[in-house]
């Protein structure tokens, strides 16, 4: 079957003026462009952006849209044709393709709501990536790094993204009552996980970043801390992937995890598994940083 070739990008609501800080800063991404009117776009590699910050509140609802990448016309064609014949609404705007600087984009929503584009011919920049932290992000063709959503029914949302797009399972975690799904569509270990967790709607839990080294993420929660930008998560190693990373809320209120070491899959040998616990060791939850937090002081809103 066809399928996404990787996570492309991600566009979401939150304020700018703490965005500017936190994304070059924080996480050493590079701000695209003047940094002036209209959202903030920011770079992790070649490419002319990977996440999109438009004006506004954070909350619940933050997410505007998370972008998958296909590989050519074909493939984004059949899937088309697939959702459309599974009754799945699928629009096409070409002003959407200029906003979103690629050559074609297609919108739908998946299980939970999540407005999903898939899209082809991602413009590129002829200007290096320049990180004013000196970092390098694992991006390329592994794409931004990966999204944790938050599910109404985590085994029909992966049911949906496996059928439908073409993922495949990399592994299942034991998160609360029922299981994590964590999904692949290149060879980092997971582009998509869902899990169904009390409390939180349904929603980005968050972003993950992977940066090329330990030092580059010790000197981020170093800088993190620093500043008191809440820390969801300690540092910590993940059973799945090996990702030795922490979380830290952003200005919007989801969570980046910003790790690096991540596990990669070798499709021609891969078995799932299923793992009793998502890490091996740290990754000690802050509860006053869950999802719904005020990210400027770590307190639950909602």
């Amino acid at each position: 079957m066809n399928k996404v070739s990787a996570l492309g990008y991600l566009v979401v609501r939150g304020p700018l003026d703490r965005w500017h800080e936190f994304g070059t800063q924080i996480l050493g991404a590079q701000l695209a462009g003047d940094g002036g009117s209209g959202p903030a776009r920011f770079r992790t590699d070649e490419r002319a952006w990977r996440i999109e910050v438009q004006d506004g509140p954070p909350g619940p609802d933050t997410l505007i849209a998370i972008g998958f990448e296909v590989a050519n016309e074909e493939d984004l064609e059949a899937v088309v044709r697939r959702l459309t014949a599974r009754g799945v609404t699928v629009t096409e705007d070409d002003g959407l393709s200029e906003a979103r600087r690629v050559r074609r984009v297609v919108a739908f929503k998946d299980p939970d709501g999540n407005r999903i584009e898939m899209f082809v011919g991602a413009e590129l920049s002829k200007a290096p990536f320049i990180s004013p932290r000196g970092v390098r992000f694992v991006c390329g063709d592994l794409g931004l790094g990966h999204v944790f959503m938050l599910s109404g029914d985590s085994a029909a949302a992966a049911r949906f993204y496996q059928d439908d797009l073409g993922f495949r399972l990399s592994d299942t975690i034991a998160l609360g009552p029922e299981n994590g799904y964590f999904l692949h569509c290149n060879p980092r270990h997971h582009s998509i996980a869902f899990a169904s967790i009390p409390g939180p709607p349904p929603g980005l839990g968050h972003l993950m970043l992977e940066v090329d080294s330990l030092e580059a993420v010790g000197r981020a929660l170093d800088i993190a801390t620093a500043g008191n930008h809440p820390i969801q998560m300690s540092l910590g190693e993940h059973t799945n992937d090996h990702m030795t990373s922490f979380y830290v809320v952003t200005p919007s209120g989801f969570a980046v995890e910003y790790g690096c070491n991540g596990r990669l899959v070798d499709a021609a040998d891969w078995k799932v598994a299923h793992y009793d616990a998502p890490s091996v060791w740290g990754h000690h939850f802050n509860v006053s940083a869950m999802p719904g937090a005020d990210p400027a002081a770590g307190k639950v809103t909602s």
